[in-house]
C-alpha cells in the first residue's frame, strides 16, 4: 500500500463574511469539490458556532484522509487542511482557490509525508513544495 501523502494546510483571509458564517454553503461546496475530485467521504461533520463570531468548523473523514476546516467571519479568516495519502491533493486544492476567488490572500503550504521521505531525511523532516 502507497503511504505517500499530501499535507497542504491553507490559510485564507480577505474571504467574505457573509461566506464564512454560512454552513450549509461552505459544507456543500467542500463535499462537491471533494467528489469532483475523487476523494471517498466515510463522514461527514459541521458546527456552526452561535455566539462569539458566528464561526463555522467541519471535517470530513477520507478513505485517503481527511479534510477540515474553521472559519472566524470576524477577521475574514479560514483555515483549511487537506491531508491525502496514496493520492496527490491537486484537484481539491485547485477547486479551493477558485472558490474563494482572486480577492483573497493565500498562504498554502503542501508537505510530503510518509514512510519514503521519513526514510530518506532520516525521520525528522518533511519536505515543502
Amino acid at each position: 500500500m502507497d503511504d505517500r501523502g499530501y499535507h497542504t494546510i491553507w490559510d485564507i483571509t480577505g474571504a467574505s463574511a457573509k461566506l464564512l458564517s454560512n454552513d450549509r454553503k461552505l459544507h456543500r461546496f467542500f463535499l462537491t469539490a471533494l467528489q469532483a475530485s475523487g476523494f471517498n467521504i466515510i463522514s461527514d461533520m459541521i458546527h456552526k458556532f452561535s455566539s462569539g463570531g458566528e464561526g463555522v468548523t467541519g471535517i470530513f473523514l477520507l478513505s485517503e484522509s481527511h479534510l477540515s476546516y474553521h472559519t472566524y467571519p470576524e477577521r475574514e479568516y479560514i483555515s483549511i487542511d487537506v491531508y491525502t495519502c496514496g493520492k496527490n491533493n491537486d484537484l481539491i486544492n485547485d477547486r479551493i482557490l477558485g472558490f474563494f476567488g482572486a480577492d483573497v490572500q493565500v498562504n498554502k503550504r503542501t508537505l510530503l509525508r510518509g514512510s519514503a521521505v521519513a526514510d530518506r531525511l532520516g525521520g525528522e523532516h518533511a519536505v515543502a513544495r
